[in-house]
């Protein structure tokens, strides 16, 4: 989390259960936790349930060892797709007489 520029929080639930003051307390933990950077929050009142749930988005990550191996990956993968599709033209084209038609089994 030391490589975020942004975060926000958002808590829902109840909205006899939602306290501004304790919000802000989860806000300001969430800024200590993180470095300085810019974190805002809000509510989401929703009636129905009896739980609380806080959801927290963070913006502007850097320096994630997990999204650099899954880069790494994806680059990877477009490398063979390549030689896959280079590889099948080949193949397809031995299939193939002069004449553009498939070339007879007997």
């Amino acid at each position: 989390m030391k490589g975020t520029e942004r975060a926000l929080l958002v808590v829902a639930g109840p909205p006899e259960y939602l306290n501004r003051k304790g919000i802000e307390h989860g806000r300001k933990w969430l800024e200590e936790q993180t470095g300085p950077m810019e974190v805002r929050g809000g509510d989401y009142p929703r009636r129905g349930e009896g739980t609380v749930a806080a959801l927290v988005l963070l913006g502007g990550v850097t320096n994630v060892p997990r999204v650099k191996e899954l880069q790494q990956v994806a680059i990877e993968a477009q490398q063979n797709l390549g030689e896959i599709t280079d590889e099948s033209e080949d193949r397809f084209s031995e299939l193939m007489d002069s004449d553009g038609e498939l070339e007879s089994l007997f």
